[in-house]
């Protein structure tokens, strides 16, 4: 196997993030490495990370932040940015309890953008992280993102099936289902996306 999915980091994965991220998002909206790192040590459940066995660098990455209902409403009310988020404010899980998920970034390094199992192992990889929170008695209320480029706004709305329900200052969209029964529907649904992906892509 060429990559893996990676749940535990240390500082260059983070580095390596940071690089891949670069390429595509206004750099002002990046969370600083010595940011995610005081989030990774507060919560270890934010982040799923693809790595090129190899070549040892992270090569693609998922991060998901728990939200509160105050968070979220800000959020989608263009108050808040994850890069806002802080040792502080960001929760930490405890089973049996209920968030609001902030599906923060997906990004891929821009020289493997076109092998397609990437992609895979990230869904994958979000697929065991979710089922590993409702194991755990851990629900989500709702779902919420913000697409900046053209790329995100297509995975948004094709893989994750959120609406957009506005722009924020920036020209940026918003988006989050509109209800808990939607985010249910989704997370069944997941498995179906990630077979039909890998069939029209690895075979």
């Amino acid at each position: 196997m060429k990559y893996k999915i990676e749940y535990d980091h240390e500082y260059k994965d983070f580095e390596d993030v940071w690089n891949i991220e670069k390429h595509y998002l206004n750099p002002i909206t990046i969370s600083s490495i010595e940011q995610v790192l005081e989030w990774e040590n507060k919560n270890h459940d934010l982040y799923i990370f693809i790595k090129d066995i190899m070549k040892k660098e992270i090569v693609g990455e998922i991060t998901i932040l728990p939200l509160s209902k105050n968070q979220f409403n800000k959020f989608m009310n263009n108050q808040l940015e994850d890069t806002e988020i802080n040792a502080n404010t960001l929760l930490k899980y405890e089973k049996n309890k209920s968030y609001y998920l902030l599906f923060s970034a997906i990004a891929i390094a821009p020289n493997y953008r076109n092998d397609k199992i990437i992609l895979s192992l990230l869904l994958e990889g979000l697929n065991n992280k979710l089922k590993m929170f409702y194991s755990n008695g851990i629900k989500f209320l709702n779902m919420c993102a913000q697409g900046q480029t053209s790329d995100g706004q297509k995975f948004i709305e094709n893989f994750l099936n959120l609406k957009f329900k506005k722009y924020t200052k920036e020209g940026y969209k918003l988006y989050c289902f509109d209800n808990q029964k939607e985010f249910d529907n989704w997370i069944k649904k997941l498995p179906k996306y990630i077979e039909k992906y890998n069939n029209n892509n690895l075979k």
